[in-house]
């Protein structure tokens, strides 16, 4: 299967000379939530060998998790553990015991997976992935290489489309990061049968996101004090699928880092739940151990403060990106 439908999202080059090639939509398109469930019939229709879905404990894995059953789809949720010696419990503890309780709330059992985060880094390997990959996100090639060992078909809850204010420019736009687009890197170069970009499949599916009204009203600056769709794309995922998924709190997320909140409540993981929803993937608090801060490899190749090694963002101003993707909208 295609892990981009019609290839119509393609990117080019790396660091400088990174770009992006979108392709519009040959029909008019519905809503996210119908053009969701038009590309996950499609994925599931042809995937080959039992179907696997990364549940991170993230708000977007969680939106595929809940289409599927929706769907009545045969699927297994899988659950990556991060564990080592650095610290109390595991480093994902905050995200994966939303995973948890999403599993037991639907009724799914799990695949759980535990993999030594202490052994993946000191060992250099994960580096060794992130080049060959070009991604500065050490998550993204840790769950990417933990997903390999998986006989089947493996779908993963990417972000959908990501428009951000840039503050220099006055301008909304699209942002598509290279980065990111090493999922679609590591499927290729690995021979992997999956769905790697779920939430961006179909052109359709880009440009109704573009079109929900949350985000229309987000770059047309109803919502004063929000600069990009992070914290909004649970509005778009909750738009006709009465799904009621967590909203995230920026605020609440910011102060609960800022005022070290962080290993307070990681002492005690019962309390986690009683937070407002946050997004925390453990590797907020890799990055603070020293085994992984001051690895010479980390420091020559992936300092992101001073270093932009795969640090390409392709970028298009969201109203002429609109203009130029509706060209098929009134056939």
């Amino acid at each position: 299967m295609e892990l981009i439908k019609d290839n119509y999202l393609r990117g080019f080059g790396t660091g400088d000379t990174w770009r992006v090639e979108i392709d519009p939509p040959t029909r008019p398109v519905k809503s996210y939530f119908e053009e969701m469930l038009i590309s996950s019939e499609y994925i599931y229709a042809n995937k080959t060998g039992k179907l696997y879905l990364l549940v991170s404990g993230g708000l977007d894995s969680e939106y595929v998790f809940r289409v599927f059953k929706y769907l009545k789809f045969d699927f297994t949720p899988v659950i990556i553990r991060y564990t080592g010696k650095y610290h109390y419990h595991d480093y994902n503890l905050a995200d994966t015991q939303y995973a948890f309780a999403l599993c037991e709330s639907m009724n799914a059992t799990p695949l759980v997976i535990e993999f030594n985060v202490d052994k993946w880094i000191e060992s250099g390997d994960i580096f060794e992935k992130m080049h060959s990959i070009r991604t500065g996100f050490p998550v993204t090639a840790t769950y990417l290489h933990v997903i390999e060992s998986l006989d089947g078909f493996t779908v993963l809850g990417n972000d959908p489309p990501f428009v951000r204010y840039n503050e220099e420019t006055g301008v909304w736009q699209l942002e598509e990061e290279e980065s990111a687009h090493a999922q679609l890197r590591n499927y290729k170069l690995n021979n992997m049968q999956g769905c790697p970009y779920t939430l961006s499949y179909t052109a359709e599916m880009m440009l109704s996101f573009l079109l929900e009204k949350r985000i229309v009203d987000l770059v047309n600056n109803k919502l004063p004090g929000k600069t990009g769709t992070n914290s909004s794309k649970s509005y778009v995922y909750n738009n006709g699928s009465g799904f009621n998924i967590d909203h995230y709190d920026p605020d609440s997320t910011f102060k609960f880092f800022k005022n070290n909140k962080m290993i307070e409540f990681l002492q005690q993981p019962s309390k986690l739940l009683t937070l407002p929803r946050i997004k925390f993937n453990g590797w907020e608090l890799i990055r603070r151990l020293p085994f992984y801060r001051n690895h010479p490899e980390k420091l020559k190749n992936f300092n992101l403060d001073a270093n932009h090694l795969y640090r390409g963002c392709y970028s298009e101003n969201y109203f002429e990106l609109v203009l130029r993707l509706s060209i098929n909208q009134h056939i």
